[in-house]
């Protein structure tokens, strides 16, 4: 029976114009998937009467994807193939900024679920790609976040950008250049936090 099945489909692909050559045979080559690791600051313990933190963030249009991105040249946004991250772009930084908060003695608790807490900072992502300039200059990677912090009953706005060159065009290199972006990007949002609404680090 299994035979027969067999040969049933291999005639059915023969007279195919297409053939069936992606159910017996595949070109595409494995995906590689990258991680985008916390930065390594030094790990400080919240006092019992730090805030609470609620961490939000999401990605703009275009942007809410597991690909690496690359935009240029001109107005035009592609991926890389045969590359992509751990998970959808947003839950990944949100993982590894919830992390780097969490480590900075600022906070006792953060979450990226749940009610409101004591502070609140929503955040979009506005860039995470390579950009690709003219001529053969290596790609540089490119991250922009924006949206507002909210805490003691006011509201700010938070505006983080960073940019990091890759070492080559390979994709280990653009990856590498990517963590090096969410690095600055990462000590520019704890430097933003640390003079509002009366925070404190741990002693």
């Amino acid at each position: 029976m299994v035979v027969r099945l067999l040969a049933t489909l291999i005639a059915a692909c023969a007279a195919s114009s297409s053939g069936c050559s992606s159910l017996l045979t595949s070109d595409v080559p494995p995906e590689t998937v990258y991680w985008l690791e916390p930065p390594d600051f030094s790990v400080t313990a919240a006092s019992a009467d730090a805030p609470r933190l609620t961490l939000r963030l999401r990605a703009a249009p275009g942007l809410d994807t597991d690909r690496l991105l690359i935009r240029g040249p001109g107005a035009t946004l592609n991926s890389y193939a045969g590359a992509r991250w751990a998970d959808n772009l947003p839950d990944v930084l949100a993982s590894v900024f919830r992390t780097v908060l969490e480590d900075s003695g600022y906070f006792r608790q953060v979450s990226t679920t749940g009610a409101r807490t004591d502070w609140n900072l929503d955040l979009e992502l506005h860039a995470f790609f390579a950009v690709v300039g003219e001529g053969h200059s290596s790609p540089m990677a490119e991250m922009a976040m924006r949206g507002y912090l909210a805490c003691d009953g006011n509201t700010m706005p938070i505006r983080i950008a960073s940019t990091a060159a890759a070492h080559d065009d390979t994709l280990t290199a653009i990856a590498a250049g990517f963590q090096d972006a969410v690095n600055a990007a990462a000590a520019a949002l704890l430097d933003r936090l640390s003079g509002q609404c009366r925070l404190q680090p741990a002693e």
